[in-house]
Parts: structure tokens; sequence; C-alpha cells
């Protein structure tokens, strides 16, 4: 018994040595390498930044002709109205209609801007849209 438990303790010595004189040479890591990686995630940021982009800039679009849109069928209401409600909606397709605008403003502003601004104006945009959806509601109230 006690020559297997010294035969193994001898094997496992030479195991671990041999394991240990292996000569593993690490991948040194050069200039090259470097540079190559870093395009590599430059481009990727790049891409992603691009496809944020478009994919902000689809739904701006997107929203925009909803809001033309809502604009044709507001204008089409008013012109059946009477009187005071006639000069209430009118009054309130004119507002819609300057906001609708100044979001295509925004829009081209956006298209337009650094990194920086865009995000300033997206939030811009963001408060026209829900300024105009708050027109539209208002609208639908008064015509009831």
């Amino acid at each position: 018994m006690k020559r297997i438990i010294v035969m193994l303790s001898f094997a496992t010595a030479l195991f671990l040595i041999g394991g240990c004189a292996t000569d593993k040479k690490e991948k040194v890591t050069t200039k090259d390498d470097v540079k190559k990686e870093l395009k590599e995630a430059a481009e990727a940021s790049k891409d992603y930044l691009k496809s944020e982009y478009d994919a902000v800039v689809n739904d701006i679009e997107e929203f925009a002709q909803k809001t033309e849109d809502k604009v044709a069928e507001l204008k089409k209401e008013a012109k059946n109205a009477k009187g005071e409600a006639k000069v209430k909606m009118d009054k309130r397709v004119k507002d819609v209609e300057q906001k609708s605008d100044e979001l295509k403003s925004k829009l081209e502003e956006y298209k337009n801007a650094t990194a920086e601004k865009k995000e300033e104006i997206k939030q811009d945009i963001q408060k026209l849209k829900e300024a105009l959806d708050a027109s539209f509601e208002a609208f639908k109230e008064e015509v009831k």
C-alpha cells in the first residue's frame, strides 16, 4: 500500500513538473493589434450611432406624417363647424399647424446638428410631440 502511495506521489510530482516545464509562450499584443481592435470598436460604435440616428429620424418623420394627416382631418371638421365653434376650431387648427411646422424645423435641425447638440434637440422634439398630442386631445374635446 505504501508502495502504491509512493508511486502515485512520484507520478503526480513528475506530472506537475512536466506541466510547468512546457514552454507555452503567451501571445504578445502588438501596436498593430491594438490599432486593429480600436478601429473595429470605432466602426461598431459608428454603426450603432448611425442606426440610433436613423431610428430617431424615422420615428420623428412618421410622427410628422401622422400629424399632417390629423391636421387634414381637423380642417375638414372645422370647415363644417358654424359660428363660435368654427372660430375655436380654426384657432386650434392654426395652433396645431404651427407646432407641426416647428416639429419639421426641429427635425431638420436634428439632422444637421452635432452629436453634442442632438440630445438637446431630441428633448425639444419630444416636448413638441407631447404638445401636439395635447392639442389633438383638446380639439377632440371641443368637438364633442
